[in-house]
């Protein structure tokens, strides 16, 4: 691929709480190559934003292409990877050498910082994450009231033997 534009987000639910980020890979010509919807565990959203450019630099990579364009609409991050201004922030100044040391695998690469307002799709992205653990909870939740309301029925002969099972399951997984 000759020239790939990549758009970035990261997000948490709190600061620091549950984090996701957003990654949207596209071709010149504005074709989806690759979308990246993903929770990362906890974290602040500034760190998620970081997190969110070094999962897109891992995958960019691998399609080898000559010239990368990163879309962000966080000011801060695309200010520090361009060397505009520094961090005092460790944690911060290491995810920035690590995103600098991938964007620098690639032949050419520029962090541009735009409004939200034209940055949809990684946020977009971010949310997801969200929906789709939300969903998998809620559906977790109904499995086992699902399960205590068919348990309450049960004799207790049944209940040691529903007991036993479980715990064969939880040994066999």
């Amino acid at each position: 691929m000759d020239k790939l534009f990549v758009y970035v987000d990261g997000g948490a639910r709190s600061e620091p709480g549950e984090a996701g980020i957003g990654v949207a890979i596209t071709d010149a010509r504005g074709n989806v190559v690759e979308e990246i919807s993903e929770l990362i565990g906890r974290s602040t959203t500034e760190v998620a934003e970081y997190r969110a450019l070094l999962e897109a630099c891992r995958r960019v990579i691998a399609y080898k292409p000559q010239s990368v364009v990163f879309f962000t609409d966080n000011q801060r991050l695309a200010n520090h990877i361009n060397g505009v201004f520094e961090t005092r922030e460790p944690h911060i100044k290491h995810l920035i050498e690590r995103a600098i040391a991938l964007l620098n695998q690639l032949p050419q690469w520029r962090v541009n910082f735009v409004d939200e307002r034209a940055h949809h799709r990684a946020p977009r992205l971010v949310e997801q994450a969200f929906h789709r653990n939300l969903q998998a909870q809620m559906s977790h939740e109904r499995l086992e009231m699902l399960l205590l309301s068919r348990a309450a029925s049960l004799n207790e002969d049944s209940m040691r033997k529903l007991i036993e099972y479980a715990e064969r399951l939880e040994d066999a997984g």
